[in-house]
């Protein structure tokens, strides 16, 4: 899979590398990321770059900071950094884990947006308008407990109990809806 944004990074199929290390081991895990840093020292062509052993650390930290990341993470970071940044003839560990903690912040954004977005979707949703009326609701809820619904009659009964006893309070009686209710049972 090509990923050009974060989006796609997050949305794809791989999995973390936490993952990824219970699936093929430490040195699996390792391997894959060695690959992905090996592939950036190459890119750049600075006069101080990176020796095996410097990568093998630098993969190592990635792992133990950045486990929850995928491989799309990394890769998108990595080509990120490729497209944008100049080494200034140092390439090494520090400067690869400053571009992942960037890329981690950027990815965090971008999440917490994306949460914040869906939860103003759901309160939107939650504010939908209710689809009948209070008086059309317990008319119905009245006509399904003489049919024998044993959860309406159960809300009729306590409904009704309600109203009895905020009709006995009176303080309760500024609502409308609890009149018309009241109304209703003095009619009937």
């Amino acid at each position: 899979m090509q990923v050009r944004k974060i989006e796609d990074a997050i949305n794809s199929p791989e999995l973390p590398i936490s993952v990824l290390q219970n699936e093929f081991g430490l040195d699996g895990a390792r391997a894959l990321l060695v690959l992905a840093v090996t592939e950036v020292c190459n890119f750049f062509n600075v006069g101080k770059t990176m020796n095996a052993t410097q990568v093998a650390i630098t993969v190592d930290l990635i792992i133990e900071s950045y486990f929850y990341l995928k491989l799309e993470d990394i890769k998108l970071c990595f080509h990120r950094a490729m497209r944008s940044y100049e080494a200034y003839d140092r390439l090494d560990g520090n400067v690869i884990l400053h571009w992942i903690k960037m890329y981690d912040a950027d990815r965090d954004e971008y999440c917490s947006l994306q949460n914040s977005n869906e939860s103003k979707r759901h309160k939107s949703n939650d504010r939908a308008p209710i689809r009948c009326g209070y008086d059309e609701f317990w008319d119905n809820q009245h006509k399904l407990a003489e049919a024998g619904d044993e959860e309406a009659i159960e809300r009729v009964k306590f409904h009704e109990d309600l109203i009895r006893k905020m009709r006995e309070k009176k303080s309760f009686v500024s609502q409308p809806f609890i009149v018309r209710q009241i109304e209703k049972e003095e009619n009937k």
